[in-house]
């Protein structure tokens, strides 16, 4: 198994219209594959926000670098 550490990103702007990347939310996924992770993450998400689609929180997901946890 992976372990990756999913951040959903919402970009907003301060009252002098700077644009900043706010994070919306963070998980840790243990998942085979970079697709899973994604799909668990986005089901974590939807849980936790009770919504059906993400994207109505944040514009985008990040990722970072796999890294193998012992079995």
């Amino acid at each position: 198994m992976l372990s990756f550490d999913v951040r959903f990103i919402k970009t907003v702007c301060d009252d002098t219209g700077h644009e900043h990347r706010a994070c919306q939310a963070a998980f840790n996924v243990q998942a085979r594959s970079l697709t899973e992770a994604v799909e668990q993450a986005e089901a974590s998400f939807c849980r936790q926000k009770h919504v059906r689609d993400w994207t109505i929180f944040a514009d985008a997901i990040e990722l970072r670098s796999p890294t193998t946890v012992a079995a």
